[in-house]
């Protein structure tokens, strides 16, 4: 049976600074806490799926800088194939500056660098590896002609996709029948469906409005309050979720999709994925930073006993 999961998406390298509030203009706030992690949607996605005991591949790029060095060598660290990841000359990695106040808020600011470098001809350059994989797992980090690129090329091979619509910056990427899962927060149903998603029940509203577009099954992630999750076959449920204290939820989101992807491609029914899912995320939000708050299998396996 094929395992394999690709992992098309972006790096980042992410600064954090942890501060008692965020400095007005022209304030200086000196009692910052700084960090190093690495981050991006779809490098967090390839970790949760990794330690969550898939068997993954990432196809990325990266600049030649120390940077990039570093993420793929960290990526391999966590049993990741990185042989189809790129890396492109004339430009930095990808980063982000992550800033969170004193009420634990964070802000976020991305340069994207070699995430753009990462093209359609490395689509058509990796067709074999998509065109086998078991599941394929995609974000909206990347350029929208590469994303196109990956979305057909896996649709002409039968090949399933799940496709996480975060960030919701451009909607030039239809929600179509290419995606056969798609996971989208509140914000990001809200864009895509023109339904406002403030509860349970205009989740469900928004959903069965993407729903309509193709996917197979729909998502809404509602944050302390859980996911709704509905398919074309007549699932309609709402996931809790599971009671934690948060420290930090950058990656809440991305490990949910990565440990999700994992649990369907071992067979797991959807609701029983998302129960999995959910517990991965939120093990995530207890410890900070990004791929640091990733948990692994057995982690995930002891709190699910409880």
């Amino acid at each position: 049976m094929k395992n394999q999961i690709v992992v098309i998406g972006s790096s980042n390298a992410d600064r954090i600074m942890q501060l008692p509030h965020l400095p007005a203009v022209g304030e200086t706030v000196t009692d910052g806490v700084y960090s190093q992690a690495w981050g991006g949607k779809g490098a967090n996605q390839a970790v949760a799926a990794a330690r969550a005991g898939g068997n993954v591949v990432f196809l990325n790029a990266v600049g030649a800088d120390a940077e990039g060095t570093a993420m793929t060598q960290s990526f391999a660290a966590d049993g990741i194939g990185t042989s189809r990841m790129i890396v492109a000359p004339d430009v930095a990695s990808g980063a982000a500056l992550v800033l969170f106040d004193g009420e634990g808020r964070n802000y976020l600011a991305v340069a994207p660098g070699a995430n753009y470098a990462l093209r359609p001809e490395h689509i058509v350059a990796n067709a074999e590896v998509i065109q086998s994989a078991a599941y394929i797992i995609m974000q909206m980090e990347i350029p929208v002609d590469t994303t196109l690129s990956a979305l057909a090329m896996a649709q002409s091979a039968g090949v399933p996709v799940l496709f996480n619509f975060a960030p919701a910056r451009t909607l030039d990427v239809p929600v179509s029948a290419a995606m056969t899962g798609l996971v989208v927060n509140e914000n990001e149903a809200t864009a895509l469906s023109g339904i406002t998603v403030t509860d349970r029940a205009t989740a469900q509203s928004a959903g069965e409005s993407l729903l309509a577009k193709g996917p197979r099954f729909v998502i809404v992630t509602l944050g302390a309050d859980g996911a709704f999750v509905m398919s074309g076959d007549g699932l309609r449920e709402h996931i809790p979720a599971f009671r934690v204290t948060p420290v930090d939820t950058t990656a809440a989101g991305d490990t949910f999709c990565g440990a999700l992807t994992v649990a369907l491609v071992e067979g797991k029914p959807l609701a029983d994925a998302c129960r999995f899912a959910s517990a991965a995320s939120a093990l995530s939000v207890t410890k900070a930073g990004a791929q640091p708050s990733v948990p692994h299998r057995a982690e995930i396996e002891a709190f699910l006993v409880g």
